[in-house]
């Protein structure tokens, strides 16, 4: 094939593929601009110092064929486009945490209370190079009652890795309102990644009110709150993107930091253990590998996994997913990056 020639510039634009798609280019430069500090930063802007976007649901199920009628025949139209909100923003918009910089990524919220309780609470954790932002989505619905002051607090004891830092409270949650605070962990980079469970608890502030006007009435006392238990898994370190050409990308990995690895897995169903690979290690499926044809008739599953981890490093996976009798799955599984020891934590991520 065509290949640029070093310092043209021209025929590199026409001849080699971009690294994203100009939705996603779009998407990043807007990320860039956003994040505090970053138009105050002497470097030129590159692919590589662009914030990295994931794929977006609508990426990823392909809306290129949406239809609608056009003088009495159906005709293909460009989708709409959708706004995509940095799920960031928040944290840039506390000048507290503005020093952290530039998330990496941002995880989806997970539920630590149910949604019929007192206080609703819900956690989505922000990925940075050294630390880790654990935004908490508080919401109150008791008529009679303002919430000030509200934390969570995390119990880091047992943990080697991570290290509570900082709290930001949030004051004033009234009756309906769902309000943020935030909790800081600082992450120690020279220990080993791991599956981390801390125990949490609401703390609070509570004011009486009246229903009927949000008056203060009454005395205030703090409250504590259990919440359910919140785990930072490694494959919250890994950014959903996929490339162009999952082949060709495979082939200029090389083998160099390959890591391969066997496992046996409980599942009964291949569809559930495709999708249990996919959310252990976090990756984008890539080549449509990530839902089991019908008609299969027993035959392994090939499955094809793109993203990128935290620090920049691209990775690729290789899996072939096959019953065995009725009860159980083998996974042969193979992982590609620029990093050995990238490699091994991402094919460790497998529970």
């Amino acid at each position: 094939p065509d290949t640029p020639v070093p310092g043209d510039t021209a025929a590199y634009i026409l001849l080699e593929g971009m690294p994203m798609s100009f939705d996603k280019l779009e998407r990043s430069m807007n990320a860039y601009l956003k994040t505090p500090m970053s138009m105050d930063s002497p470097d030129p802007i590159t692919f590589d110092t662009l914030p990295i976007v994931e794929d977006t649901p609508d990426e990823v199920a392909g809306t290129a064929d949406d239809m609608e009628e056009v003088n009495g025949s159906i005709e293909p139209v460009a989708p709409k486009k959708k706004e995509v909100v940095d799920p960031a923003a928040a944290v840039y918009a506390i000048p507290e945490l503005a020093a952290l910089g530039r998330a990496f990524r941002s995880s989806a919220p997970v539920m630590l209370t149910e949604s019929e309780t007192e206080y609703v609470v819900q956690c989505t954790k922000h990925i940075f190079a050294n630390h880790v932002v654990l935004q908490f989505s508080v919401q109150n619905t008791i008529e009679d009652q303002r919430l000030d002051n509200v934390t969570v607090l995390i119990d880091d004891s047992a943990s080697e890795i991570y290290t509570a830092s900082g709290e930001i409270p949030c004051n004033g949650i009234r009756y309906g309102d769902s309000k943020n605070c935030f909790t800081v962990l600082e992450r120690n980079t020279e220990a080993a990644l791991a599956p981390t469970t801390f125990t949490c608890e609401l703390r609070f502030t509570v004011l009486q009110v009246d229903p009927a006007t949000g008056e203060a009435e009454g005395d205030t006392f703090e409250e504590e709150y259990p919440l359910e238990d919140l785990q930072i898994s490694t494959s919250d370190f890994m950014a959903k993107v996929t490339v162009p050409d999952f082949r060709k990308a495979w082939e200029n990995a090389g083998q160099e930091n390959e890591v391969l690895e066997k496992f046996a897995l409980n599942f009964k169903k291949l569809e559930d253990a495709v999708t249990a690979v996919i959310d252990f290690l976090g990756m984008q499926p890539c080549d449509g590998t990530g839902a089991v044809k019908p008609n299969t008739e027993g035959k392994p599953h090939m499955l094809h996994l793109s993203g990128v981890f935290v620090g920049g490093q691209h990775v690729l996976a290789r899996a072939q997913i096959a019953m065995q009798g009725t009860n159980g799955v083998i996974l042969k599984i193979a992982v590609r990056s620029d990093d050995a020891s990238v490699s091994r934590i991402v094919a460790d991520c497998i529970m």
